[in-house]
Protein backbone atom coordinates (compact mmCIF):
# COMPACT_ATOMS: atom_id res chain seq x y z
CA UNK A 1 0.00 0.00 0.00
CA UNK A 2 1.36 3.37 -1.07
CA UNK A 3 -0.09 6.61 0.30
CA UNK A 4 0.63 10.13 -0.84
CA UNK A 5 -0.84 13.58 -0.28
CA UNK A 6 -0.97 16.36 -2.87
CA UNK A 7 -1.55 20.02 -1.94
CA UNK A 8 -2.43 22.73 -4.47
CA UNK A 9 -2.03 26.45 -3.89
CA UNK A 10 -5.28 28.38 -3.55
CA UNK A 11 -6.07 30.80 -6.36
CA UNK A 12 -9.29 32.70 -5.70
CA UNK A 13 -12.74 31.45 -4.70
CA UNK A 14 -13.23 27.75 -5.48
CA UNK A 15 -10.10 27.78 -7.63
CA UNK A 16 -6.63 26.31 -7.24
CA UNK A 17 -3.46 26.60 -9.26
CA UNK A 18 -2.55 23.73 -11.59
CA UNK A 19 1.05 24.83 -12.13
CA UNK A 20 3.69 22.31 -11.08
CA UNK A 21 5.48 24.92 -9.01
CA UNK A 22 2.23 25.63 -7.11
CA UNK A 23 1.73 22.09 -5.83
CA UNK A 24 3.62 19.65 -3.67
CA UNK A 25 3.50 15.86 -3.31
CA UNK A 26 4.10 14.34 0.10
CA UNK A 27 4.96 10.69 0.59
CA UNK A 28 8.09 10.01 2.60
CA UNK A 29 7.40 12.89 4.99
CA UNK A 30 3.97 11.53 6.00
CA UNK A 31 3.77 10.16 9.54
CA UNK A 32 0.04 9.34 9.65
CA UNK A 33 -3.22 9.89 7.79
CA UNK A 34 -6.71 9.50 9.30
CA UNK A 35 -9.90 9.88 7.25
CA UNK A 36 -13.33 9.96 8.91
CA UNK A 37 -16.42 9.56 6.73
CA UNK A 38 -19.97 9.28 8.06
CA UNK A 39 -23.51 9.53 6.73
CA UNK A 40 -24.54 11.22 9.98
CA UNK A 41 -22.54 14.35 9.09
CA UNK A 42 -22.41 16.04 5.71
CA UNK A 43 -18.71 16.83 5.86
CA UNK A 44 -15.98 14.19 6.07
CA UNK A 45 -12.65 14.98 7.71
CA UNK A 46 -9.03 14.07 7.19
CA UNK A 47 -6.25 14.62 9.71
CA UNK A 48 -2.69 14.41 8.42
CA UNK A 49 0.61 14.49 10.30
CA UNK A 50 3.71 15.40 8.28
CA UNK A 51 7.29 16.42 8.82
CA UNK A 52 7.20 20.05 7.75
CA UNK A 53 10.88 20.93 7.40
CA UNK A 54 11.41 22.61 4.05
CA UNK A 55 7.71 22.78 3.12
CA UNK A 56 6.51 25.97 1.34
CA UNK A 57 4.34 27.34 4.17
CA UNK A 58 2.27 30.49 4.06
CA UNK A 59 3.58 33.31 6.20
CA UNK A 60 2.37 32.83 9.77
CA UNK A 61 1.39 36.50 10.07
CA UNK A 62 -0.65 36.36 6.86
CA UNK A 63 -0.05 36.30 3.13
CA UNK A 64 -0.60 33.92 0.25
CA UNK A 65 2.89 33.11 -0.97
CA UNK A 66 3.09 29.60 0.45
CA UNK A 67 1.28 26.50 -0.76
CA UNK A 68 0.40 24.89 2.56
CA UNK A 69 -2.34 27.14 3.95
CA UNK A 70 -6.01 27.22 4.87
CA UNK A 71 -8.32 26.56 1.89
CA UNK A 72 -5.52 25.00 -0.16
CA UNK A 73 -6.85 22.02 -2.12
CA UNK A 74 -5.72 18.63 -0.82
CA UNK A 75 -5.99 15.14 -2.27
CA UNK A 76 -5.13 11.86 -0.56
CA UNK A 77 -4.23 8.85 -2.72
CA UNK A 78 -3.91 5.18 -1.79
CA UNK A 79 -2.23 3.08 -4.49
CA UNK A 80 -2.97 5.84 -7.05
CA UNK A 81 -6.69 5.90 -6.18
CA UNK A 82 -8.19 9.10 -4.76
CA UNK A 83 -9.44 8.50 -1.24
CA UNK A 84 -10.21 12.08 -0.21
CA UNK A 85 -10.59 15.49 -1.83
CA UNK A 86 -11.01 18.63 0.24
CA UNK A 87 -9.32 21.72 1.62
CA UNK A 88 -7.13 22.49 4.62
CA UNK A 89 -9.33 24.12 7.26
CA UNK A 90 -6.72 24.53 9.99
CA UNK A 91 -3.14 23.57 10.70
CA UNK A 92 -0.50 23.88 13.35
CA UNK A 93 3.13 22.91 13.62
CA UNK A 94 5.44 22.06 16.46
CA UNK A 95 8.87 23.53 15.79
CA UNK A 96 10.50 21.24 18.34
CA UNK A 97 9.18 17.95 16.93
CA UNK A 98 9.13 19.29 13.35
CA UNK A 99 5.62 17.86 12.88
CA UNK A 100 2.72 19.65 11.24
CA UNK A 101 -0.92 18.65 11.79
CA UNK A 102 -3.42 19.39 9.00
CA UNK A 103 -7.17 19.28 9.59
CA UNK A 104 -9.07 19.00 6.30
CA UNK A 105 -12.75 18.94 5.29
CA UNK A 106 -14.14 17.44 2.11
CA UNK A 107 -15.71 19.72 -0.49
CA UNK A 108 -19.27 19.50 0.84
CA UNK A 109 -18.27 21.94 3.61
CA UNK A 110 -19.27 24.76 1.25
CA UNK A 111 -22.93 23.76 1.57
CA UNK A 112 -22.76 24.76 5.24
CA UNK A 113 -22.36 28.37 4.12
CA UNK A 114 -25.30 30.81 3.97
CA UNK A 115 -26.58 32.59 0.88
CA UNK A 116 -25.52 36.23 0.51
CA UNK A 117 -28.47 37.12 -1.70
CA UNK A 118 -32.11 36.22 -2.38
CA UNK A 119 -32.36 33.24 -4.75
CA UNK A 120 -35.57 32.64 -6.70
CA UNK A 121 -36.59 29.63 -8.80
CA UNK A 122 -39.49 29.45 -11.26
CA UNK A 123 -40.77 26.35 -13.15
CA UNK A 124 -37.99 24.02 -12.10
CA UNK A 125 -37.63 20.70 -10.29
CA UNK A 126 -36.32 19.49 -6.94
CA UNK A 127 -33.22 18.08 -8.64
CA UNK A 128 -32.80 21.36 -10.53
CA UNK A 129 -32.80 23.37 -7.29
CA UNK A 130 -30.19 21.11 -5.66
CA UNK A 131 -27.98 21.16 -8.74
CA UNK A 132 -28.20 24.95 -8.95
CA UNK A 133 -27.32 25.43 -5.26
CA UNK A 134 -24.39 23.01 -5.54
CA UNK A 135 -23.15 24.88 -8.62
CA UNK A 136 -23.43 28.23 -6.80
CA UNK A 137 -20.77 27.09 -4.33
CA UNK A 138 -18.49 25.95 -7.15
CA UNK A 139 -18.94 22.18 -6.93
CA UNK A 140 -19.61 19.53 -9.56
CA UNK A 141 -22.91 17.64 -9.28
CA UNK A 142 -23.93 14.11 -10.23
CA UNK A 143 -27.12 12.17 -9.61
CA UNK A 144 -27.84 8.45 -9.30
CA UNK A 145 -31.14 8.53 -7.39
CA UNK A 146 -33.84 10.49 -5.62
CA UNK A 147 -37.48 11.02 -6.67
CA UNK A 148 -37.73 14.25 -8.66
CA UNK A 149 -40.82 16.47 -8.81
CA UNK A 150 -41.85 19.85 -10.22
CA UNK A 151 -41.48 23.12 -8.32
CA UNK A 152 -43.42 26.07 -9.74
CA UNK A 153 -41.88 28.73 -7.49
CA UNK A 154 -39.36 28.81 -4.66
CA UNK A 155 -37.79 31.80 -2.92
CA UNK A 156 -34.72 31.38 -0.70
CA UNK A 157 -34.11 34.32 1.58
CA UNK A 158 -30.68 35.87 2.04
CA UNK A 159 -28.81 34.28 4.95
CA UNK A 160 -30.35 30.83 4.46
CA UNK A 161 -27.89 27.95 4.82
CA UNK A 162 -27.66 26.00 1.56
CA UNK A 163 -27.83 22.66 3.36
CA UNK A 164 -31.06 23.59 5.17
CA UNK A 165 -32.87 23.99 1.84
CA UNK A 166 -31.27 20.86 0.41
CA UNK A 167 -32.13 18.76 3.47
CA UNK A 168 -35.81 19.73 3.21
CA UNK A 169 -35.73 18.63 -0.43
CA UNK A 170 -33.97 15.36 0.37
CA UNK A 171 -36.67 14.38 2.87
CA UNK A 172 -39.42 14.87 0.27
CA UNK A 173 -37.37 13.08 -2.44
CA UNK A 174 -36.29 10.04 -0.35
CA UNK A 175 -32.71 10.90 -1.23
CA UNK A 176 -29.26 11.32 0.31
CA UNK A 177 -26.48 13.78 -0.52
CA UNK A 178 -22.74 13.41 0.08
CA UNK A 179 -19.38 14.35 -1.36
CA UNK A 180 -17.55 11.65 -3.29
CA UNK A 181 -13.88 10.82 -2.89
CA UNK A 182 -13.02 12.92 -5.96
CA UNK A 183 -14.81 16.03 -4.68
CA UNK A 184 -18.11 15.87 -6.59
CA UNK A 185 -21.46 16.17 -4.81
CA UNK A 186 -23.57 13.03 -5.31
CA UNK A 187 -27.39 12.86 -5.07
CA UNK A 188 -28.34 9.23 -4.45
CA UNK A 189 -31.16 7.11 -3.07
CA UNK A 190 -31.73 7.45 0.66
CA UNK A 191 -31.35 3.68 0.92
CA UNK A 192 -30.49 0.79 -1.41
CA UNK A 193 -33.11 -1.82 -2.36
CA UNK A 194 -33.28 -4.73 0.07
CA UNK A 195 -35.74 -7.58 0.59
CA UNK A 196 -35.72 -8.98 4.11
CA UNK A 197 -35.13 -12.73 4.27
CA UNK A 198 -34.01 -12.98 0.63
CA UNK A 199 -30.35 -13.62 1.51
CA UNK A 200 -27.86 -13.37 -1.34
CA UNK A 201 -30.59 -12.51 -3.83
CA UNK A 202 -30.00 -9.01 -2.51
CA UNK A 203 -27.10 -6.97 -3.84
CA UNK A 204 -24.04 -6.63 -1.59
CA UNK A 205 -20.68 -5.06 -2.38
CA UNK A 206 -18.34 -6.78 0.08
CA UNK A 207 -18.11 -9.87 2.25
CA UNK A 208 -16.39 -9.53 5.62
CA UNK A 209 -15.85 -12.27 8.17
CA UNK A 210 -14.61 -12.44 11.76
CA UNK A 211 -11.82 -14.84 10.92
CA UNK A 212 -10.51 -13.15 7.75
CA UNK A 213 -11.17 -9.41 7.64
CA UNK A 214 -11.96 -8.23 11.15
CA UNK A 215 -10.71 -8.86 14.66
CA UNK A 216 -13.96 -8.20 16.51
CA UNK A 217 -17.45 -6.76 16.22
CA UNK A 218 -19.73 -4.84 18.58
CA UNK A 219 -23.45 -5.08 17.83
CA UNK A 220 -26.64 -4.02 19.60
CA UNK A 221 -30.16 -2.61 19.35
CA UNK A 222 -31.06 0.94 20.37
CA UNK A 223 -34.62 2.26 20.51
CA UNK A 224 -33.89 5.48 22.40
CA UNK A 225 -34.32 7.71 19.32
CA UNK A 226 -37.41 5.97 17.88
CA UNK A 227 -40.53 8.11 17.49
CA UNK A 228 -43.54 6.18 16.19
CA UNK A 229 -45.88 9.20 15.97
CA UNK A 230 -44.72 12.04 13.73
CA UNK A 231 -46.46 15.33 13.08
CA UNK A 232 -45.13 16.68 9.78
CA UNK A 233 -45.67 20.45 9.42
CA UNK A 234 -45.37 22.86 6.51
CA UNK A 235 -46.33 26.41 7.42
CA UNK A 236 -49.59 25.91 9.36
CA UNK A 237 -50.64 22.70 7.57
CA UNK A 238 -49.88 19.37 9.16
CA UNK A 239 -50.43 15.63 8.88
CA UNK A 240 -49.88 13.22 11.75
CA UNK A 241 -48.62 9.72 10.93
CA UNK A 242 -47.92 6.51 12.84
CA UNK A 243 -45.64 3.57 12.07
CA UNK A 244 -47.71 0.66 13.54
CA UNK A 245 -44.78 -1.77 13.27
CA UNK A 246 -42.66 0.60 15.37
CA UNK A 247 -45.50 0.95 17.87
CA UNK A 248 -45.54 -2.83 18.19
CA UNK A 249 -41.75 -2.91 18.58
CA UNK A 250 -41.98 -0.25 21.30
CA UNK A 251 -44.41 -2.49 23.21
CA UNK A 252 -47.37 -0.24 22.47
CA UNK A 253 -45.78 2.93 23.85
CA UNK A 254 -46.41 6.14 21.91
CA UNK A 255 -43.38 8.35 21.30
CA UNK A 256 -44.10 11.62 19.53
CA UNK A 257 -42.13 14.21 17.58
CA UNK A 258 -42.87 17.23 15.38
CA UNK A 259 -40.96 17.64 12.11
CA UNK A 260 -40.92 20.99 10.28
CA UNK A 261 -40.31 20.87 6.54
CA UNK A 262 -40.91 24.12 4.65
CA UNK A 263 -41.11 22.33 1.28
CA UNK A 264 -43.55 19.56 2.24
CA UNK A 265 -46.54 21.54 0.97
CA UNK A 266 -48.75 18.57 0.04
CA UNK A 267 -49.90 15.49 1.94
CA UNK A 268 -47.95 13.30 -0.50
CA UNK A 269 -44.74 15.12 0.38
CA UNK A 270 -45.51 15.06 4.10
CA UNK A 271 -46.06 11.31 3.89
CA UNK A 272 -42.71 11.00 2.10
CA UNK A 273 -41.03 12.92 4.94
CA UNK A 274 -42.63 10.57 7.50
CA UNK A 275 -41.38 7.52 5.59
CA UNK A 276 -37.92 9.07 5.30
CA UNK A 277 -37.78 9.69 9.05
CA UNK A 278 -39.18 6.27 10.03
CA UNK A 279 -36.60 4.55 7.81
CA UNK A 280 -33.75 6.51 9.41
CA UNK A 281 -35.02 5.56 12.87
CA UNK A 282 -35.13 1.86 12.01
CA UNK A 283 -31.68 2.15 10.42
CA UNK A 284 -30.19 3.91 13.43
CA UNK A 285 -31.60 1.29 15.81
CA UNK A 286 -29.24 -1.48 14.61
CA UNK A 287 -25.66 -0.20 14.91
CA UNK A 288 -22.67 -2.47 14.48
CA UNK A 289 -18.97 -1.61 14.55
CA UNK A 290 -16.11 -3.79 13.31
CA UNK A 291 -12.78 -3.25 15.09
CA UNK A 292 -10.61 -3.13 13.08
CA UNK A 293 -10.91 -4.28 9.45
CA UNK A 294 -8.11 -4.62 6.95
CA UNK A 295 -7.80 -1.44 4.87
CA UNK A 296 -9.91 -1.44 1.72
CA UNK A 297 -9.43 1.56 -0.56
CA UNK A 298 -12.59 0.73 -2.55
CA UNK A 299 -15.11 0.57 0.29
CA UNK A 300 -17.38 3.60 0.58
CA UNK A 301 -20.45 5.01 2.27
CA UNK A 302 -23.85 3.66 1.15
CA UNK A 303 -22.36 0.33 0.06
CA UNK A 304 -23.65 -2.97 1.50
CA UNK A 305 -21.56 -5.48 3.45
CA UNK A 306 -22.41 -9.14 3.94
CA UNK A 307 -20.98 -9.98 7.36
CA UNK A 308 -20.16 -13.52 8.43
CA UNK A 309 -19.94 -13.81 12.20
CA UNK A 310 -19.34 -16.84 14.38
CA UNK A 311 -22.48 -18.69 15.52
CA UNK A 312 -24.88 -16.35 13.68
CA UNK A 313 -26.53 -16.31 10.28
CA UNK A 314 -25.01 -14.00 7.64
CA UNK A 315 -26.09 -10.39 8.10
CA UNK A 316 -26.44 -7.60 5.57
CA UNK A 317 -25.43 -4.11 6.61
CA UNK A 318 -25.32 -0.59 5.19
CA UNK A 319 -21.94 1.17 5.44
CA UNK A 320 -22.68 4.42 7.27
CA UNK A 321 -19.18 5.27 8.47
CA UNK A 322 -15.57 4.50 7.57
CA UNK A 323 -12.62 5.59 9.73
CA UNK A 324 -9.35 4.92 7.93
CA UNK A 325 -5.95 4.95 9.64
CA UNK A 326 -2.75 4.89 7.59
CA UNK A 327 0.82 4.91 8.87
CA UNK A 328 4.13 3.47 7.77
CA UNK A 329 3.28 -0.03 9.02
CA UNK A 330 -0.51 0.05 9.28
CA UNK A 331 -3.57 0.39 7.04
CA UNK A 332 -6.92 -0.36 8.62
CA UNK A 333 -10.58 0.63 8.53
CA UNK A 334 -13.09 0.81 11.32
CA UNK A 335 -16.52 0.33 9.77
CA UNK A 336 -19.78 1.65 11.19
CA UNK A 337 -22.58 -0.55 9.89
CA UNK A 338 -26.36 -0.62 10.30
CA UNK A 339 -28.72 -3.51 9.69
CA UNK A 340 -30.50 -3.41 6.32
CA UNK A 341 -34.24 -2.69 6.08
CA UNK A 342 -36.80 -3.00 3.29
CA UNK A 343 -37.32 0.65 2.36
CA UNK A 344 -40.30 -0.07 0.08
CA UNK A 345 -42.27 -1.48 3.02
CA UNK A 346 -41.36 1.37 5.35
CA UNK A 347 -42.15 4.08 2.79
CA UNK A 348 -45.68 2.63 2.51
CA UNK A 349 -46.19 2.10 6.23
CA UNK A 350 -47.07 5.58 7.56
CA UNK A 351 -50.71 5.53 8.65
CA UNK A 352 -52.48 8.90 8.55
CA UNK A 353 -53.94 9.70 11.97
CA UNK A 354 -55.16 13.25 11.41
CA UNK A 355 -54.71 16.36 9.30
CA UNK A 356 -55.37 20.01 9.90
CA UNK A 357 -54.36 23.63 9.93
CA UNK A 358 -52.90 25.05 13.10
CA UNK A 359 -54.55 28.20 14.40
CA UNK A 360 -52.56 31.35 14.96
CA UNK A 361 -51.96 32.35 18.55
CA UNK A 362 -54.36 35.08 19.60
Amino acid sequence: MNCRVEIFKKSGYSSHSTKDEDSIKLKNSLTSVRINKSRSTLTSEANISIQFQGLPLAEYQGGNEGIVDNFALIKIYVDEQVEFTGVIKSYNYDEESKIMELNCHDMSYRLLNATDEVIEFVNTTAVGVIQSLVSKVGLAFTRTGGTDYSISKLKIEEGTVYLDVIQSLLETMKANLRATKNGEVLLEEQYPDYTEGAGDVNHFDWTYSDCENTSSTNAGRNASLMRNILKIKCDKNYDKFEDPSMTNYLNGEKWYDTIENSLANTQVKRRAVAGYKFLDMWRNSTPLTTLPALGNKSIDLSQVVKLLREDTLPGYYLVVGVDTDISADNYQDTLQLQGMRDKRTIYKIPVLLSSGVEKEDS
